[in-house]
């Protein structure tokens, strides 16, 4: 225990300090840890899962006899900044429990999520050896692999490791590079490279926003979440030395944020992505954390003050060999960026009127040109107009319809107790009305009623009806919760329980029957981590339309959705299948089907009725968790298997 109104007392005449003031130690007597801590809280969630917990040890830290009035928002801020303490590549995880006694079911458990959504993933380890090579794993999620053309692979760039077509659908590769190779024209005759010990960089490439002219020109996987409010929160790149923070190193609102001096860099080089070889980071772009021991690299010294390193030769030489491996990813991404430019030239010639339609409006000297010129630039002009505002006609309803939907989500959550109290009464005000109705009914005038003039009669169709309600409100009130947001571990059978019986009024009223199919055995392997929010956009979307699909005009025929469930080398396997229709014709590629605004939705008349928007919602959660969505060109029905990466829960 340390008494804070210590440093207050005077020794000498002066405040003690902090070497000055002792705390009490306490040993703990026919006691453990665990049981220690349990004594001290009285939260119920939190005891619950602290003493479920598979720890023996760590730290308690209470703090009580507060002077300052300690806020509800100030604690949150406390337990949001919690979530810093450990890098973002999610190992070396800790695990914090923040409990505050005036609001013993506000806070609890602090998260600490692996993070998923990035384009790039570079993991660069270095052990001390004679060839000073360093190991670097790349992982490229930034392309639908499934979206690709196969033509870009015969492409002279393309044909060679890492880019070639079986490298690629990998997603994932490893190379060596020596210093030298990483610091190009650098000749180490000081010997710095022989001072510099055992390290690992690993980062994330992350871009904040795309058009939708770049999402099928580059062919971008979608991504959902919110990417700018993430790296605001963890970007940058952080130093660990031994696993302790060593600061301001990429602490955000500091100088010590961008100390590699990416914007600078950029700034010298401010090329687009598809010019090879000319891509630049941006420091908003890259979230990343480097380790090191201090026992392994003395030369990376501490300033006296302890702020930060002292900034002599060796660390020059580390900092040119982290840039070193940031440009080996900027160089994979502009090869792939500048091939896939140069094929879609080849392959969407309204493009290229377009661009030479921009070029043209950019000229001065148009008096200079003979009349047929003339004629042929203003024939270009007046294509290039025409394909723009086609395709701004397209954007203007994409956002009309996104910004409903979002609308929607927010009133949603804005009025989520409003919401309950429907769901309340919804439950209960039937019974009530029964309640008092019967006292005051003859019963032999009603058993004389015809069944649909009995007013109890109707009160059990009412009945019906807020069931149907509630269960609807409860979904709704369902999606915006926070816990189901959150990335966690999920057994697939255990989250099926829940869902199926969601649907299971539904199933029944339309007559579908829905199997779900596994190995009982293989129960523990069917396990990954992912929000149970994104499971709820894959499948009730997948069964919301095929419940549309078996009620259109022109099929007959049994109504069945079945999913089987399978562990297959390491990843989830979800092959989901109906009885309905399948995928309409009119889409000769199947992979159309996942195009936001793309439906064949029509009423009778011909009319879109569809958003186009249940197909792609699947495509950008299964992205966003690393997975792989691949439709099946089914003779019957519609079919598609999802791919997602399961835990290994033998530790």
């Amino acid at each position: 225990m340390v008494d804070w109104s210590s440093f207050e007392e005077k020794l000498n005449g002066k405040n003690k300090k902090i070497d000055q003031v002792y705390a009490t130690l306490e040993l703990l007597k026919k006691s453990t840890y665990k049981k220690e801590l349990l004594s001290h809280i009285m939260n119920d969630k939190a005891f619950k899962l602290i003493s479920e917990g598979s720890f023996t040890n760590g730290t308690m830290l209470q703090i009580s006899g507060l002077r300052d009035e300690w806020t509800e928002s100030s604690v949150s801020r406390i337990y949001e900044n919690l979530e810093l303490l450990t890098p973002p590549d999610g190992e070396h995880k800790i695990f914090i429990w923040l409990i505050d006694s005036s609001n013993p079911d506000k806070f609890g458990l602090v998260e600490n999520f692996e993070f998923t959504d990035f384009d790039y993933k570079v993991a660069a380890t270095y052990k001390k050896n004679k060839e000073f090579k360093v190991n670097i794993e790349i992982s490229r999620n930034e392309f639908d692999v499934t979206l690709i053309d196969p033509r870009l692979f015969k492409l002279p760039d393309m044909k060679q490791f890492p880019f070639d077509s079986k490298t690629f659908k990998k997603e994932h590769y490893k190379i060596s590079k020596t210093f030298s190779e990483l610091i190009r024209g650098w000749e180490d005759r000081k010997g710095y490279a022989e001072k510099i010990g055992d390290f690992q960089f690993t980062f994330y490439f992350l871009k904040n926003t795309f058009t939708r002219d770049d999402k099928d020109k580059y062919k971008y996987k979608e991504f959902t979440t919110d990417r700018s409010a993430w790296l605001r929160k963890f970007g940058g790149v952080k130093l660990y030395r031994d696993n302790f923070r060593i600061r301001p190193y990429g602490d955000t609102h500091t100088q010590g944020y961008d100390w590699l001096n990416l914007g600078e860099r950029h700034g010298q080089n401010p090329a687009g992505a598809s010019r090879k070889g000319g891509f630049r980071i941006r420091a908003n772009q890259i979230a990343g954390s480097i380790t090191f021991s201090r026992l392994t690299n003395p030369f990376l010294e501490d300033k006296s003050s302890r702020e930060g390193l002292i900034e002599n030769d060796i660390f020059e030489v580390f900092k040119n060999l982290l840039l070193g491996i940031i440009k080996v990813q900027e160089d994979d991404r502009s090869t792939v960026f500048a091939s896939l430019n140069e094929l879609y030239k080849i392959t969407n010639p309204k493009q290229q009127i377009i661009e030479e339609s921009q070029r043209l409006a950019q000229e001065n000297e148009l008096d200079l040109d003979t009349p047929e010129e003339t004629k042929d630039k203003n024939r270009t002009l007046k294509s290039g107009i025409i394909i723009r505002e086609q395709q701004l006609k397209v954007k203007d309803e994409e956002i009309a319809i996104s910004r409903a939907m979002a609308t929607a989500g927010i009133m949603i959550a804005s009025f989520s107790h409003e919401f309950l109290r429907i769901r309340n009464a919804l439950t209960s005000r039937t019974n009530n009305l029964k309640k008092q109705l019967e006292p005051l009914l003859d019963i032999m005038k009603l058993q004389a009623l015809e069944p649909r003039k009995n007013p109890l009669n109707l009160i059990k169709e009412i009945e019906k009806t807020d069931n149907k309600l509630r269960q609807w409100v409860e979904f709704t009130i369902d999606l915006t919760r926070r816990e189901r947001r959150k990335i966690k571990e999920v057994n697939i059978i255990d989250y099926f329980g829940g869902f199926s019986l969601l649907w299971s009024t539904l199933f029944k009223e339309r007559k579908v029957t829905f199997k779900l199919n596994y190995v009982k055995s293989d129960r523990q392997l069917l396990t990954v981590k992912i929000s149970e929010l994104d499971l709820d956009t894959i499948l009730d979307n997948l069964i919301t339309n095929s419940i549309e699909a078996f009620e259109r005009n022109g099929f007959s025929g049994k109504k069945l959705i079945t999913i089987d469930i399978s562990n297959e080398k390491k990843q989830l396997k979800i092959a989901y299948k109906d009885s309905g229709p399948g995928i309409d014709k009119s889409f000769t590629n199947i992979n159309d089907i996942f195009i936001p605004f793309e439906t064949n939705k029509r009423d009778d008349e011909g009319n879109e009725i569809g958003t186009g928007l249940g197909m792609w919602l699947v495509k950008s959660a299964i992205d966003a968790n690393k997975g792989k969505a691949i439709l099946h060109k089914a003779t019957k029905g519609f079919e598609i298997s999802i791919l997602l990466n399961t835990i290994n829960l033998k530790k």
